[in-house]
């Protein structure tokens, strides 16, 4: 899978702005682990601009759960739209971002599910905007350079990553991805499956 980012000379825009109109839309359809099988439809979009990266995310999905309130826990436990990044392929480490419909936000560094270092930067860095009605969640959040470089020493201008959705104890539980996980189990941390981000 490929996905070109749409280009803004706008930094860090809005939600409601119409810098969006220039992102072309991703959906997040594969749903490969059938048993746990929702008609939830998840889109993503990414806007690269002079200084960072915005993205924005849309789920129609209904019954919204939202029992975690407190920043780096279990997100993927409620309802929950996620992106996994690798700014730098010749690095071995990625970032996830992780959102439940409250903007509280799971965010670590590694190269695997284990041994990762949580983010404790101040929330405010990243803008999150969620505004989620029932079947209806719109997800807005900025990425900056400076902590990409912080964090992994370089951005590429093709990157690898992965969309996800999510929701490990709704009462429809389930796992969708926007690249095919080919693995027997639901597990996101997979960074072979990535695919190709061009900023």
């Amino acid at each position: 899978m490929r996905y070109k980012a749409g280009r803004t000379e706008v930094i860090n825009p809005g939600m409601d702005s119409k810098e969006w109109e220039k992102a072309p839309e991703g959906k997040i359809t594969y749903q490969r682990w059938k048993e746990f099988y929702q008609p939830i439809n998840t889109t993503f979009k990414l806007l690269r601009g002079p200084e960072g990266i915005s993205v924005l995310m849309h789920t129609d999905e209904k019954n919204l759960l939202c029992e975690r309130y407190e920043e780096n826990t279990d997100v993927c436990f409620d309802s929950c739209m996620e992106f996994f990044f690798k700014p730098n392929p010749w690095d071995p480490r990625y970032i996830n971002f992780e959102f439940n419909p409250k903007g509280v936000m799971n965010s670590s560094v590694g190269d695997g599910r284990h041994g990762r270092v949580f983010n404790t930067e101040d929330r405010s860095i990243f803008s999150i905007e969620s505004d989620a009605k029932d079947g209806d969640w719109t997800l807005k959040f900025y990425i900056s350079d400076s902590f990409l470089i912080e964090k992994v020493g370089k951005i590429a201008p093709v990157c690898k990553g992965n969309f996800y959705k999510c929701g490990e104890e709704t009462d429809h539980s389930h796992f969708i991805t926007w690249c095919e996980v080919e693995v027997e189990s639901p597990d996101y941390h997979v960074p072979d499956f990535f695919g190709f981000i061009e900023l």
